[in-house]
């Protein structure tokens, strides 16, 4: 590596920790949203009311079954006769569709590995089912979702990406327009490859003391 190499990284971390910021808030919003709307999902998923629960079959097949990026281009130009979403508002809505199916699936099977015991244990007691749900099932549930549901939330970061597609100025698309105009792609594009690594690097960490710190027990 070259003097000339190490300047143009130098030069450039500014203006990529600023797409940073993006991708950063890109990924933030999507993680909740994804989160709220894959639990909704979940609940549907697994309801006795058959109109809801194949409503949320078609939801997960069909997100989970059709890519991305293709997602995201509809939103953004496809949907132009309903609303015209910026880049970011396409792909904030895009990646919470996208990955609340595959979060529901994850909270999904979390929920039905519970004993039935758990459930008549809570009935037992008096308690209504809505509040066994909340107060019995779901701490339990939720234990057993953090690993799956959270390789869906550092999938969620590196998806981010996509929004460059879209003219968002986050992460990818502002090292593109850095390697286009010092014709310098190869270290550029490594430079963010280190950047989003130590993004999810902090998500694998705050997995790791989450899973310690509520005791996750894997075992059904």
């Amino acid at each position: 590596m070259n003097n000339d190499v190490i300047n143009l990284l130098v030069n450039s971390l500014p203006l990529l920790l600023e797409g940073a910021q993006i991708t950063i808030f890109l990924s933030v919003v999507s993680i909740f949203g994804a989160l709220f709307i894959g639990l909704i999902i979940a609940v549907m998923r697994i309801s006795n009311i058959k109109i809801l629960s194949w409503l949320a079959r078609f939801y997960v097949s069909f997100f989970r079954g059709t890519p991305l990026l293709t997602q995201l281009l509809l939103i953004y130009f496809g949907l132009t006769w309903l609303y015209a979403f910026t880049g970011i508002q396409a792909a904030i809505i895009g990646l919470i569709l996208h990955f609340s199916a595959y979060i529901s699936e994850s909270y999904r099977a979390s929920i039905q590995s519970i004993s039935k015991g758990q459930w008549e244990a809570g009935y037992s007691l008096g308690m209504s089912t809505a509040r066994v749900f909340k107060e019995v099932i779901m701490p339990q549930a939720w234990r057993r979702s953090i690993p799956p549901v959270w390789n869906s939330l550092i999938d969620i970061v590196k998806a981010s990406s996509l929004a460059s597609v879209l003219a968002v100025e986050e992460l990818t698309g502002l090292a593109d327009q850095i390697a286009a105009s010092n014709l310098d792609v190869f270290w550029i594009f490594v430079e963010v490859l280190f950047i989003y690594w130590g993004l999810t690097t902090l998500l694998s960490l705050l997995q790791t003391y989450l899973e310690k710190k509520l005791d996750v027990n894997l075992q059904a």
